[in-house]
């Protein structure tokens, strides 16, 4: 996987009823399969027929052993059907009319199943039919609940139960630091081993970065940014940053991954602050920002006791990542009742290359 962003392998499963709405598949893309496409990484591909529940399960448990085995990822495509329209008011009959045709006259997967046990003596018809009965009196009661039921606000559970605001206390909370405390970080955060061959254009940036510290004036962005996650880190706070070319910096100001100039090695200030600190993973992340940022969204939703950030490189990168913006962030509460402290860092002015490249919008945040 990608460093930074591997989940070590994912089960993928494509619930294939071979239509997309009205859109027949040979309209949908040019490959047989819509599987396909897993095979750029050369994932395995299981394809099963949905109306062998046994044989799907098989497939499930291949494929996680597999996972689990290798660490790589492993395609499901189930086979199957849309048994009615898209939703309760569409008429599939209108654009796909042989095909469900054939599908009226097709029994149900329970049948199927409920035949295959009957006539292998693994139950009775008569209990087949109880356990249909069951079930679907099941089903009404919870229709009938479902009704009347409401929704708990449990985006404060789980592993972010420890950080419910009490009511009636500061949610701000206390943020601020020492003077002490900034002065030794200062000579921490702008320390670069002797051993260390560094450029000389960065080695002038922090021997202005000491001054600022030595006299307490001249802070710049970059500076109070390393000194906020430098704080953190000392106080027992991991810090993950991604983004592309967030260890430079889009504008060469952060300079929080060094490059020995002779061997390629690195060195981060961040990372040598104290022995009993926490770590600073930055991450030079892929071109993606839909799948950067959506990794990023669901690794705070496990992880609160990290800083996560991300950086949109130019203000039009965060166009590419709308879906999970709009879908996961900034829904997260109300829609999927799960609590984040992503933090997006979103260029604004017009220090950057033009306006498609100087403003993430933020006044279409405000909005959301």
């Amino acid at each position: 996987g990608v460093r930074g962003h591997s989940t070590g392998g994912t089960i993928h499963i494509i619930v294939n009823n071979q239509i997309g709405f009205t859109t027949n598949p040979r309209f949908a893309r040019s490959s047989p399969y819509p599987s396909d496409i897993a095979k750029m990484v050369e994932a395995p591909i299981l394809h099963v027929n949905a109306d062998d529940p046994e044989a799907v399960v098989h497939c499930a448990r291949i494929a996680t052993e597999f996972r689990q085995q290798f660490n790589r990822d492993v395609v499901i495509d189930m086979i199957c059907y849309r048994r009615f329209g898209h939703n309760e008011g569409d008429e599939p009959s209108f654009t796909q009319p042989m095909m469900y045709e054939k599908i009226r006259q097709h029994p149900t997967t329970l049948n199927i199943y409920g035949e295959k046990l009957i006539n292998e003596g693994t139950i009775t018809a008569e209990e087949f039919n109880k356990n249909k009965k069951e079930f679907k009196n099941l089903l009404d009661e919870q229709l009938k609940t479902a009704k009347e039921y409401k929704p708990k606000l449990e985006w404060f559970e789980g592993v972010w139960s420890r950080y419910k605001p009490s009511r009636g206390q500061d949610k701000k909370g206390v943020t601020g630091v020492t003077l002490d405390t900034i002065k030794r970080i200062g000579k921490r955060i702008t320390h670069i081993p002797e051993d260390f061959n560094v450029h000389p254009t960065i080695k002038r940036i922090f021997e202005n970065k000491k001054k600022m510290f030595e006299n307490g004036t001249g802070f710049d962005f970059a500076t109070a940014e390393q000194l906020a996650f430098a704080t953190l880190l000392d106080e027992g706070t991991p810090v993950r940053l991604s983004g592309q070319d967030s260890g430079r910096g889009t504008f060469s100001q952060r300079h929080s991954v060094l490059r020995d100039q002779k061997d390629s090695s690195y060195y981060t200030p961040l990372n040598n602050i104290s022995k009993k600190q926490k770590r600073l993973e930055v991450i030079d992340s892929v071109l993606s920002e839909f799948a950067v940022l959506g990794f990023e969204h669901g690794y705070t939703l496990s992880e609160p006791t990290t800083l996560v950030v991300w950086e949109a490189q130019f203000g039009d990168f965060a166009n590419g990542a709308q879906v999970i913006i709009d879908q996961f962030i900034t829904t997260g509460e109300r829609k999927w009742s799960k609590a984040s402290g992503l933090v997006m860092l979103l260029p604004h002015g017009y220090e950057g290359q033009g306006p498609e490249h100087s403003s993430a919008r933020l006044e279409r945040f405000l909005q959301l």
